[in-house]
């Protein structure tokens, strides 16, 4: 685990891979004509949606890095290192990874509800359906790019969305990019993730904030949308991962780097992160 540097920068970028819940207010937020920070409940955002392409394009012509409006940047990894960053304006990375499978299951049923979502993803035709009757359809297969099947692996390495020429050599470089630029949090070790990003990031909540922030949006949420729960192992299950068989491979590795990161970042040998161009 070694070979990692620091280079301590204003930025922080957490790296996107759905379904992670903030998106949909991402995308409500409207461009105007220059950079503006607005105040939604005691929360600022600056105007500018990263998360996608063409964010990420504006937000470069507006030179939203030099601005030093946001601290943090909620985007995708290849939108931060060729839109977003430069050598003179850099960053460092922190995600928090779902499992492929658990991720896939979310989109699907969060696809049945969410009529406030343009229609790629909105899609009133499946309510009332189970994932496995879904995937037993003859035409399922038209839908698994938008179920995002090897997202984290194609976005990684550059790819389409749901690139399905995905190969071995993708997800080993995938692998190294995780391994070599970011700090990995995991969706079932949450609070033990965000103590680390706490901790690595210097963050800090007056003594009376902490306990009621941690409870409302680490251990209980918000905004959840509850569905049917998929039992790993089932077939079901089984047939998910070999949708996304790069992702679950790509997330097992991921495991184990959080793991030598818990020791190597916040153990004893003080070693650090940093984000290159």
């Amino acid at each position: 685990m070694g070979g990692y540097s620091i280079l301590f920068s204003s930025f922080m970028i957490f790296l996107i891979f759905p379904f992670h819940r903030f998106i949909t207010l991402l995308r409500h937020i409207q461009p105007q004509p220059e950079l503006q920070v607005h105040d939604r409940e005691g929360t600022y955002y600056v105007n500018v949606d990263v998360s996608r392409k063409e964010g990420s394009v504006r937000a470069k012509r507006l030179g939203l890095a030099k601005s030093g409006l946001a601290d943090i940047f909620y985007t995708q990894f290849q939108f931060a290192a060729k839109l977003l960053f430069t050598p003179e304006y850099r960053g460092r990375v922190f995600t928090l990874l779902r499992h492929p499978v658990e991720r896939s299951v979310s989109m699907f049923y969060y696809k049945q509800i969410a009529s406030w979502e343009n229609p790629r993803i909105y899609r009133p035709d499946l309510d009332g359906m189970n994932i496995g009757a879904w995937l037993k359809r003859g035409d399922f297969q038209d839908d698994v790019e938008a179920m995002y099947g090897n997202f984290m692996v194609a976005r990684l390495v550059g790819g389409g969305p749901h690139n399905i020429d995905l190969t071995n050599d993708d997800l080993e470089l995938a692998k190294d990019i995780l391994r070599q630029k970011v700090l990995v949090g995991l969706i079932t070790q949450i609070e033990e993730s965000v103590n680390r990003f706490d901790k690595y990031f210097g963050w800090t909540l007056r003594q009376e904030e902490h306990p009621e922030c941690f409870e409302r949006f680490i251990r209980q949420g918000e905004n959840i949308n509850e569905h049917e729960h998929v039992q790993e192992g089932s077939d079901t299950w089984n047939k998910l991962a070999e949708l996304a068989k790069y992702d679950v491979q790509l997330y097992e590795y991921a495991l184990q780097l959080f793991d030598e990161q818990g020791k190597n970042l916040f153990g004893n040998d003080g070693a650090t992160i940093d984000i290159g161009q």
